[in-house]
């Protein structure tokens, strides 16, 4: 089969699935590269084309490369004017780092539009990642919950029979229906998940100052490794679990020598306990009214993906839901660590379909319910 790319341009992360084959098998390769667009919103380009260069010598050249498709949610970014600005700049430069093979954007409708028309309708475009995971898991799982949890946001989708069945659309709709928690396993600040946390026999109150983010609450208990805190730290410091320890106790105004190992740790794991409270209740409110459809035994699962899965699957378990990782509905496909960039992964396999492969394979290649175990 032809390669086929598929980009997630966030704010603060830059994300490429490269799918191609490898032995006769679906492989896809996943960079995920650090980028704050608003520090440098003329350097995406750039950015673009070192990452396509990079993965173009490791897939062993860019002759074959079928299409590049685009997703995107670094339009909200206030480094932009409006968010059609937003569209129109990361577009400019998606069309010119990627010039070489057509490009195609994914639009709020599930499907993949040309670049005119995206240039011409921006907000159709805008943020509309999460519908590309949702696109791919109802190709894999029928009647299912997406939970997809990255560094700053949350995406919770529906689907039936299939398809994604949001009850909006634009990021607006989708914080007023739940579908959008913006919380996420690196980015958040632990005093918008709590006021308190108990401390020396007492409830005490947090510094709302940016001292930590919840992946320095992660880090001390273990859930990522230096290697998955991919977003710089609040006080320019390093990512050892040492140096999120001093950053997390500075959010009660104190030092590890003052606290202690344990104490810390009891902070972290509260806040940890806030934090898939906070999913949980999203979930039950996107649940549909026949819970069945997602709960009951026989029945879909809550798939779960992205940087923060881990939270995904224990928020899914508290609304008392079955999860799923997405990974294992598409077991076909070669490639480790894929479905923590869920959407350019999505937006690959979605391309390829499009153009006449079958990436999903045929009917009985994979459970098409997601029904294992």
């Amino acid at each position: 089969m032809s390669d086929h790319l598929g980009w997630d341009i966030g704010g603060v992360h830059l994300k490429l699935s490269w799918l191609g084959s490898d032995a006769g098998r679906l492989a896809i390769q996943t960079r995920i590269v650090p980028f704050e667009i608003w520090s440098d919103p003329g350097g995406l380009s750039k950015q673009l084309r070192a990452m396509l260069g990079a993965a173009s010598q490791a897939a062993g050249g860019a002759a074959g490369i079928a299409a590049h498709g685009v997703t995107m949610t670094a339009e909200l970014s206030d480094v932009f004017s409006t968010r059609t600005a937003g569209v129109r700049a990361i577009l400019a430069a998606c069309a010119e780092a990627l010039a070489g093979a057509p490009l195609r954007v994914l639009d709020l409708t599930g499907r993949f539009v040309s670049l005119e028309r995206a240039l011409e309708r921006p907000l159709e475009v805008a943020a509309a990642n999460w519908l590309a995971t949702a696109r791919l898991v109802g190709r894999l799982a029928p009647d299912a919950l997406v939970i997809d949890v990255g560094s700053t946001t949350s995406d919770i989708t529906p689907i039936r029979e299939g398809h994604p069945c949001p009850s909006g659309r634009t990021d607006t709709e989708r914080l007023i229906s739940g579908e959008l928690v913006y919380t996420g396993a690196l980015r958040t600040l632990p005093a918008s998940l709590a006021s308190a946390v108990p401390l020396f026999g007492h409830l005490c109150r947090l510094s709302p100052e940016s001292f930590a983010i919840m992946a320095d609450v992660y880090r001390v208990l273990g859930r990522i490794e230096e290697r998955d805190y991919t977003v710089r730290t609040p006080d320019g410091r390093g990512k050892s679990r040492a140096e999120s320890a001093a950053r997390l106790a500075r959010i009660v105004c104190s030092d590890p020598a003052t606290l202690g190992e344990e104490r810390i740790e009891a902070i972290a794991a509260c806040l940890e306990g806030r934090q898939i409270d906070r999913l949980a209740d999203a979930i039950r409110q996107v649940l549909p009214a026949d819970r069945r459809v997602v709960a009951g035994p026989g029945r879909g699962p809550a798939v779960v993906a992205g940087a923060g899965s881990f939270l995904a699957a224990a928020a899914a378990e508290r609304a008392g839901l079955r999860p799923v990782a997405l990974a294992s509905l598409l077991d076909r496909v070669a490639g480790a660590g894929w479905d923590r960039a869920a959407p350019s992964a999505a937006i690959a396999l979605l391309l390829a379909e499009e153009s006449g492969e079958r990436p999903f394979g045929s009917a009985g290649d994979h459970d098409p319910g997601g029904r294992r175990g």
